[in-house]
């Protein structure tokens, strides 16, 4: 999470190419990063059509494995067109581009991807685990997504340093693993948060992009992930109902969404909130099919279901997502039995409200806290959190700490194999490895601990934490296979790694 961050914008800008005539060989001399996005710049002269309708595709091929992947270009302004690709392979790439414009057709050239043995690549699942890309290989890391709320685009907006001070304050002080932001109708228009007084043909709004693309790298620079809300609320006008859903409009936002952001690692989407409300389950499974053929890499892509129940509008998306009120443990491992195959993400967002409307689902900071835990000891549930003093955006928590020990815990911990196990433990939590080796333990107000490690080949060391404190480790020294009484301290909430060294 904290791994010193890269230039977000470098690969970008310097990977700019000259103008391209129709079938040139573009250049060829240019080295890239494994898992950093890298951009092509092409001149064309102004069609007469909307230059955001013109369709260009660019094949990229990976020489050694046979690898491919389709991205398309996207209007950049101006006589300009842009496309961008990310290798996820380490190696030779050609590509070669196809359009009807024949200026945007025939290009060719290469790119040399160089390995990245602790780069972070794409968002995807091991079951009903999240994980991540990392390395050459592209091994699987298995996380547990906490976003915290983030503002709109146009309140980040060419403001890096903004940028670099939340994830300072959030990601680093307090462990989050990113940014919860949302969209709405500024897609189309960077200033405006509804549709009401949109055209009836608009196009995407470019500087909306820069604001996510500016994030999103910074993010995953930072070792995090965004999440990103496509709409909003039918009732608030923040939908394209106004335009059709998945209609010519819609359709074009997709494409420029797929094509800008497609080849950029480290974020999620989900379609909105209250979906139940405005958008039915085969539309969204057209949205999802649509957006996975046109992005050339995988994302996650979900959409939030009707308020405390486990069904879903589509069982076709990405990630199994929900609305839930105060979810306890129990709700989280329920939630992630529904669906082993998938990953889940607890969808609604955990507010600190002054003077709430809705105190009987929001939180105050102990729960904050608790929920962490109770989601990654359920095996591994994402949330959105924000302590909302002022304005959208969270603001900082009372005690970042008690935070930022709940994520030094599982860093390094939390893993694919970990699967609760309540016989290992009494009045607690417990995650157990497949082959019984690894243990991780959480209770709560307690000054001990009954726990059950027989399952182990031989004694390991442990180590205990407590949550409600700035971290610190104690050791417990070897804990032989068998069961144990362990005497924490002073009454607290307390969590126990065993076998972990």
């Amino acid at each position: 999470m904290t791994r010193p961050q890269r230039m977000p914008a470098l690969c970008l800008l310097v990977a700019l190419g000259v103008a391209a005539t129709a079938g040139a060989s573009m250049p060829t001399a240019r080295e890239a990063p494994q898992w950093e996005p890298t951009e092509w710049a092409v001149g064309a002269s102004a069609p007469d059509a909307n230059p955001f309708d013109i369709v260009a595709r660019v094949m990229f091929e990976h020489a050694e494995s046979g690898e491919s992947r389709v991205t398309e270009m996207f209007y950049a302004g101006g006589v300009e067109w842009r496309f961008r690709f990310t290798g996820t392979r380490p190696g030779l790439w050609t590509y070669r581009s196809e359009s009807e414009a024949d200026a945007l057709d025939g290009l060719t050239g290469s790119i040399h991807v160089l390995p990245d043995a602790a780069g972070k690549g794409f968002v995807t699942n091991i079951g009903a685990k999240w994980a991540r890309q990392v390395g050459e290989h592209g091994r699987l890391e298995a996380f547990v997504p906490q976003y915290v709320m983030y503002d709109t685009p146009d309140a980040y907006h060419d403001d890096p340093a903004k940028i670099d001070r939340d994830i300072q304050t959030f990601m680093v002080e307090h462990g989050f693993t990113g940014f919860h932001t949302y969209v709405f109708a500024r897609w189309f228009d960077i200033e405006q948060e509804r549709t009401n007084a949109m055209s009836d043909d608009p196009n995407p709004d470019p500087r909306t992009f820069d604001a996510l693309e500016l994030l999103i790298r910074k993010v995953h620079a930072a070792g995090g992930v965004t999440h990103i809300w496509v709409w909003g609320d039918e009732s608030r006008r923040q939908t394209p109902i106004r335009w059709g859903i998945n209609g010519a409009v819609d359709r074009r936002l997709q494409r420029y969404i797929a094509a800008r952001l497609g080849p950029l690692p480290g974020w999620t989407m989900g379609y909105g909130y209250d979906l139940w409300e405005w958008v039915e389950g085969e539309k969204l499974s057209q949205w999802h099919t649509f957006m996975q053929e046109h992005m050339g890499w995988p994302h996650m892509l979900g959409a939030r279901a009707t308020k405390n129940t486990r069904e879903q509008l589509s069982e076709e998306l990405g990630y199994a997502s929900y609305e839930q009120h105060r979810p306890d443990y129990e709700t989280y491992v329920r939630t992630i039995q529904a669906r082993p195959g998938k990953p889940a993400f607890s969808e609604d967002r955990f507010r600190i409200r002054p003077n709430s409307r809705y105190p009987e689902k929001d939180y105050d900071e102990l729960r904050t806290r608790r929920g962490l835990w109770h989601s990654a000891m359920a095996g591994g549930v994402a949330n959105i959190w924000g302590n909302l003093v002022d304005g959208p955006g969270s603001a900082p928590y009372p005690h970042p700490e008690w935070f930022r020990s709940y994520a030094a815990f599982f860093a390094g911990r939390f893993a694919a194999d970990l699967a609760p196990a309540p016989q290992a433990v009494d009045g607690g939590y417990a995650l157990r490895s497949s082959d019984g080796a690894r243990y991780l333990f959480y209770a709560e107000n307690t000054d001990a601990l009954a726990i059950d490690v027989s399952a182990m080949r031989g004694p390991r060391r442990a180590i205990v934490v407590n949550a409600a404190a700035r971290y610190a480790e104690r050791d417990l020294g070897g804990l032989r296979p068998e069961r144990h009484t362990l005497r924490l301290g002073a009454t607290s909430d307390w969590a126990i790694a065993v076998g972990q060294d």
